[in-house]
């Protein structure tokens, strides 16, 4: 009787005992490379073993977490800032407006270069911000009493100085703003005059292409960083300058 053939061999079971071969050799060579051993973990996540990473002085982490506070407690103050501000000026309108310069006059004055330095320059000034349209700065050159005094004398232009400008603005030819800007004074208006008030009519002067703007008497303002001047008063004069003498009247 012939012995029996050998079952056959399952395809399924070789494979499966190669598979735990190359597992027993992966985990020897984890085991020689310093690897934890167990189940394998997913790829990418083994870690080998060693000693674990040295801690920092105490010194360093205390000064790490004051750092970090200080950065904290910067960033927390600029918020605060922020919101303050914008909460005062959501609840009451933003800082109060400061008054013209005009109204405080001396007491900036004397500390601020704010008016012309010259008579000269200080009519002038107002002729060019007329030519420019710049009803604040040419109104905020007069005193309060002598921007009244304008108001009222050029009130078939407006109800306030600020509108007569604007209106006094249109008036002045387009093509000749920069001839109005710029007046030319008779050589009686002297620049530095020895006395600290100075009429000036506006009848003596050149003026081209807009309106002329009447008498002002410019003043130096007392104690002001150069010297500088303001309009304290305002006058009527004819149109068309009649009857006004171009020249000083002598004595």
């Amino acid at each position: 009787m012939s012995p029996a053939p050998p079952p056959a061999i399952d395809p399924e079971q070789v494979q499966q005992f190669q598979q735990f071969q190359q597992f027993q050799e992966l985990m020897r060579q984890q085991k020689e490379q310093g690897f934890p051993q167990g189940p394998p973990p997913p790829p990418g996540f083994l870690q080998p073993w060693g000693p674990p990473p040295p801690q920092r002085p105490v010194w360093k982490r205390a000064l790490r977490s004051i750092a970090g506070k200080l950065v904290t407690a910067v960033i927390v103050l600029i918020v605060l800032i922020g919101g303050g501000y914008f909460a005062f000026d959501y609840f009451f309108g933003g800082p109060p407006d400061q008054p013209p310069a005009s109204e405080v006059g001396g007491g900036k004055a004397e500390t601020n270069l704010i008016y012309e330095t010259n008579p000269r320059s200080a009519v002038r000034k107002i002729y060019d911000d007329i030519a420019q349209g710049d009803a604040t700065s040419a109104c905020g050159r007069f005193t309060e009493e002598a921007r009244a005094q304008f108001a009222d004398h050029f009130s078939g232009l407006g109800g306030s100085c600020e509108q007569i400008v604007e209106q006094l603005n249109a008036q002045v030819t387009p093509g000749e703003r920069s001839e109005y800007a710029n007046p030319r004074f008779p050589s009686w208006v002297n620049a530095n005059p020895t006395t600290d008030t100075v009429d000036v009519s506006s009848c003596t002067l050149e003026v081209a292409g807009g309106p002329r703007l009447g008498m002002l008497t410019v003043s130096k303002i007392e104690r002001s960083v150069g010297g500088q001047w303001i309009v304290t008063r305002h006058d009527t004069e004819p149109e068309n300058c009649v009857g006004v003498p171009s020249t000083p009247p002598t004595t």
